[in-house]
């Protein structure tokens, strides 16, 4: 079985991507955008609510209720190079 590192932070970017923040500073972008066609995501194509996303128990959560798996953003993110 898999270990996954805590999600801890997420910054939302322009063009629907998620900076996603895990364990010790560990950086990956995950871009969101192939969700948005599946009906309940779509209400996040608003980018006002799209930018309201926050870390709750580890996962990522939208005020209007959406919500993500952590274990695939990070298995499906790409580390951030600086």
């Amino acid at each position: 079985m898999k270990i996954y590192p805590l999600l801890t932070e997420v910054e939302p970017l322009h063009d629907y991507k998620l900076v996603l923040t895990f364990g010790e500073n560990e950086k990956r972008i995950y871009d969101f955008a192939p969700n948005l066609n599946h009906k309940f995501y779509n209400p996040l194509t608003d980018t006002k609510i799209f930018k309201n996303v926050s870390v709750i128990d580890g996962q990522i959560e939208w005020v209007t209720g959406q919500d993500f798996c952590p274990h695939t953003l990070y298995d499906k993110s790409v580390p951030l190079i600086n």
